[in-house]
C-alpha cells in the first residue's frame, strides 16, 4: 500500500493467487450459508509476510468490483506450500517462517520448486530468475 513501509516493490512477489489465504463458506450453527467467506492463512507464513498482508487487507480497494463477497479472518491453518511451474508464482524465502520450514514434515518444501530466494531487492547477489536460468 501507497505510503506504508510495505509500499516497495519487493513486496510485489507475494501478491500472487498461491499464496492468498484458503477462503470457505461461512455457515450459521444450522448449515445455512451466511454469504461471507472466512479466509484461513498458511501457519507457514512468516511475520513480515503476515504483517504486510494484514496493511494491504487494511488499504481501501481504488477501483473496487460492483459486487464482492466479504470476508473474515479465520484461524490459521495448517497448508502446504504449493509447487507452480512460474517463478512468479513461487514463494520468496522472506515470506516463509524460519521455524516452519525447519520443522522435520515442512523440510521438503525447502527446494526451488517451491521457495526461491528473495532476490536483488532484498540484498541478494542475484535475482531468482538469474539463479535458475543458469541452471538450466
Amino acid at each position: 500500500p501507497e505510503g506504508s513501509e510495505f509500499g516497495d516493490e519487493k513486496y510485489c512477489t507475494a501478491l500472487t493467487e498461491l499464496l492468498m489465504s484458503q477462503d470457505e463458506d461461512e455457515v450459521y450453527a444450522q448449515g445455512q450459508k451466511t454469504g461471507r467467506f472466512v479466509s484461513h492463512a498458511g501457519t507457514y507464513r512468516s511475520d513480515i509476510m503476515v504483517k504486510f498482508l494484514a496493511a494491504v487487507d487494511e488499504a481501501l480497494d481504488p477501483n473496487p468490483p460492483p459486487h464482492f463477497t466479504v470476508r473474515v479472518k479465520g484461524d490459521p491453518k495448517e497448508l502446504p506450500i504449493l509447487a507452480a511451474k512460474k517463478i512468479e508464482n513461487r514463494a520468496r524465502r522472506w515470506m516463509i517462517s524460519a521455524e516452519w520450514l525447519a520443522q522435520e514434515e515442512n523440510k521438503k518444501y525447502d527446494s526451488p520448486s517451491y521457495i526461491l530466494d528473495n532476490g536483488r531487492t532484498w540484498g541478494d547477489p542475484k535475482d531468482p530468475e538469474e539463479m535458475m536460468a543458469g541452471q538450466k
